[in-house]
């Protein structure tokens, strides 16, 4: 993927919580491939695309971006393309908002916006990309902003880099999309990704020695408050704009604000949630908000106070409490200008030594995993010079218990570190097995080589003692590894049962989507390894020349012990599953676990009947569109759950009899429902529900015959097979893959 403007709708539109399966790939490869595009001319606004032999791109572009279903194309022969005339009422669209749980009993909603307005931001951003640059720095104290346009990013797994197979003949399969591409963001940022890797930097240590205190605080429901308006307050003058009664609608700050109202139902008060755009938007007002302070603090920067900004995070080191004083009241009295205002409730003052209780904890848990047995190949003989102790996962979870008392903090504090450390130790202790299993085939590989290169006649005495001498060093590092191997492989399955309990507990005390997003990573990765090796197993039964390597090594674990893995899993999923029942908010992150479960095969499938009763609140008062194409992904073709499907259908039609283009989750679920291979019963079925769902949103023109219906029907389900929703070819590897370093917080 080269650098193309639409790249914005992978990267900046989509919250990171999204379900597994949706995304916006093919989104972007329609609007590629058939250069689709908004332009503004003087008498309006044109929806151009491709020039098209048949109607059918013409119906999509209709139904993909919410047009009315009347409306006339009209052509550019000059220019080879196809447009629609829009008015700026008609981008005016209301995005599809879903709830995911946040603290306690409450929940945050984030918003994904209509296709319309995804295309706008495309424009806008190809125009404004470098005004957005120019005011990302302003601020100093910035720690996350804009600092130039990303380029495309390759992910390769380091275990793939090392000691490969040389024969080419033989692949052994380790794990899923070794290498994918990526984009993080439209823009590369400038310093931290992460607010997690500013506390572990070398810029926060420096400023924990230099100064005596800490402040800590934040912005109160900081996107929730921003006034859109306030935008042009920030990059221009706020008199000269409140003067002129409405922002220049030329400039960026007046299109940027013209554009969160449309995506937003014409909202001006507080913008979208979730989406990297959102972030932009008010990283523009904070830096202005950065420079007011720095501009009026009469202190010595760096040396009698130093400020930090992620996002809406504020951290003030300083000495004198006057300093802070005076740093703490004009941020009051700033944020006010800009109608936002100080979290009283968030804000914490800490005494050098500058430690906070989460750093202490996280250093604890640091050293209870370094320390754990579970995450390393050793025998008992070996842990009494390590100092390593023999902690099963009861024993970490009792001890993680007791640092959460010790340090005062709660799950939620380190639930994110705890389970990336868990993921990034359960990758280790796979790549060591694969290295040496990899380092042993290789030697067996060559040793059968020499052997066979001993009765070539040709060879004389000399290059036969050579060649012996050989296989003897050969035989020498072999068998050590050998039993090596053999050790390491009869410790894999204790250690896998005890991170997948140590994950399971972890994740049911406090379920989240981003902790549900880790929880498939770690699971993802050790159903991977079990499958992998068993399919290196049959791979190297097949090639007959090689299958001599199977009576020298264990590949795969047997058939019970394969399933003894799978069923931990499924049970562990099976107490989420049933502790999540009686929480609101926690769809997406029961749409991960489903996802896991339907790696494990039919055997460890989920009955009708659970999935009704899990999701009976849903059911019973209105499904979402997340939740209805993630189901119809789940059950498939699968006739055992027809019951589903069909009130999966009922949901589906009740929602169209009110249906609005306008609104992002009709528009989304209308095209995903044209093309679901999944949504009816036999081909006749699916054919028959898709015209009934066009007819009942008043899409066909009133002449049209039903064979004419039905071949319009089929125009559109081919037209493109996935759209929102990934159908076909689905690869739940990839999809966590392309969520690695998304995760702002």
């Amino acid at each position: 993927m080269g650098y193309k403007k639409e790249r914005v709708v992978i990267s900046d539109v989509l919250p990171y919580e999204v379900p597994p399966f949706f995304s916006n790939r093919h989104f972007y490869d329609f609007l590629t491939k058939h250069k689709v595009e908004l332009a503004n001319v003087n008498n309006g606004i044109e929806l151009r695309f491709q020039k098209n032999s048949s109607k059918t791109l013409e119906r999509i572009v209709k139904i993909v971006f919410g047009l009315g279903f009347q409306k006339v194309v009209k052509y550019n022969d000059e220019k080879k393309y196809r447009y629609y005339k829009l008015r700026i009422e008609e981008l005016q669209k209301i995005p599809y908002k879903f709830r995911i749980s946040h603290k306690n009993h409450d929940y945050r909603e984030l918003a994904v916006i209509h296709p319309i307005n995804q295309l706008m931001l495309v424009s806008f951003y190809d125009k404004y990309k470098n005004d957005i640059l120019y005011y990302s720095n302003r601020s100093k104290y910035s720690l996350r902003k804009p600092d130039k346009v990303a380029s495309l990013k390759y992910f390769r797994d380091p275990t793939f880099s090392k000691n490969r197979i040389k024969n080419p003949e033989i692949e052994i399969i380790e794990t899923s999309d070794k290498e994918y591409k990526g984009l993080k963001t439209f823009f590369s940022y400038q310093t931290y990704s992460n607010i997690y890797k500013f506390y572990e930097s070398n810029e926060y240590h420096r400023a924990e020695k230099r100064f005596n205190k800490l402040l800590k605080f934040d912005i109160s429901r900081c996107f929730d408050s921003i006034y859109t308006h306030s935008l042009s307050w920030a990059l221009t003058n706020k008199k000269i704009v409140k003067d002129n009664l409405s922002p220049n609608k030329n400039t960026v700050g007046g299109v940027f604000d013209k554009l969160m109202q449309l995506m937003n139902y014409n909202e001006t008060n507080g913008i979208l949630i979730g989406p990297e755009f959102s972030r932009i938007f008010a990283e523009l007002i904070l830096q202005k908000i950065d420079e007011l302070i720095e501009k009026q603090l009469q202190y010595t920067y760096k040396v009698e106070y130093d400020i930090y900004r992620y996002v809406d995070d504020y951290f003030v080191f300083y000495n004198e409490d006057r300093v802070k004083d005076e740093i703490l009241e004009l941020f009051k009295l700033e944020l006010k200008e800009f109608n936002l205002f100080f979290n009283e409730s968030k804000t914490e003052e800490i005494e050098k030594p500058i430690i906070t209780n989460i750093t202490i904890a996280k250093e604890n848990i640091r050293e209870l995993i370094e320390n754990t047995v579970i995450f390393k190949f050793l025998d008992a003989d070996d842990i009494p010079r390590t100092g390593i102790k023999y902690y099963e996962s009861r024993d970490v979870i009792t001890n993680y218990k007791k640092i959460l008392a010790s340090t005062n903090t709660s799950y939620k504090d380190l639930q994110n570190y705890f389970l990336a450390t868990i993921f990034n130790k359960t990758k280790q202790l796979i790549r060591k097995f694969q290295s040496e299993e990899r380092k042993l085939i290789n030697y067996l590989i060559k040793e059968k080589e020499l052997r066979q290169s001993l009765d070539n006649p040709e060879n004389t005495d000399e290059e036969k003692n050579r060649i012996r001498e050989e296989i003897g060093t050969l035989t020498e590092k072999k068998e050590p590894l050998k039993k090596i191997i053999e050790k390491y492989h009869r410790q894999l399955l204790k250690k896998f049962l005890e991170i997948i309990e140590i994950t399971f507990f972890v994740y049911s005390v406090l379920p989240r989507v981003s902790y549900s997003i880790k929880v498939c990573h770690i699971i993802f990765r050790i159903i991977d390894f079990v499958k992998n090796q068993e399919k290196t197993r049959i791979g190297l039964l097949q090639k007959t020349e090689y299958s001599f390597i199977l009576d020298e090594i264990i590949i795969a674990f047997s058939f019970d012990n394969k399933h003894t893995i799978y069923k931990s899993i499924y049970d562990g999923i099976n107490i989420v599953l049933n502790k999540n029942r009686s929480t609101v908010h926690s769809e997406i992150e029961t749409l991960y676990l489903l996802a896991v479960l339907n790696e494990l095969g039919e055997n460890y499938e989920l009955s009708e009947k659970t999935l009704l009763n899990h999701f009976k609140k849903e059911i019973e008062g209105g499904m979402s569109y997340f939740l209805i194409v993630s189901l119809l992904h789940h059950i498939q073709k699968k006739t055992k759950y027809d019951g589903l499907r069909n009130i999966l259908k009922e949901n589906i039609k009740k929602k169209f009899n009110s249906f609005e283009s306008r609104k992002a989750e009709d528009t989304l679920l209308l095209i995903d429902v044209l093309t679901c291979p999944f949504i009816g019963s036999s081909d006749r079925d699916t054919i028959e529900f898709r015209k009934e769902v066009l007819e009942s949103i008043k899409f066909f023109e009133s002449t049209l015959s039903e064979p004419e219906k039905e071949l319009i029907v089929n125009e559109l389900s081919s037209f493109q097979a996935n759209w929102y929703a990934k159908w076909e070819g689905s690869d739940l590897g990839r999809e966590l893959n392309t969520k690695r370093g998304h995760n702002v917080y």
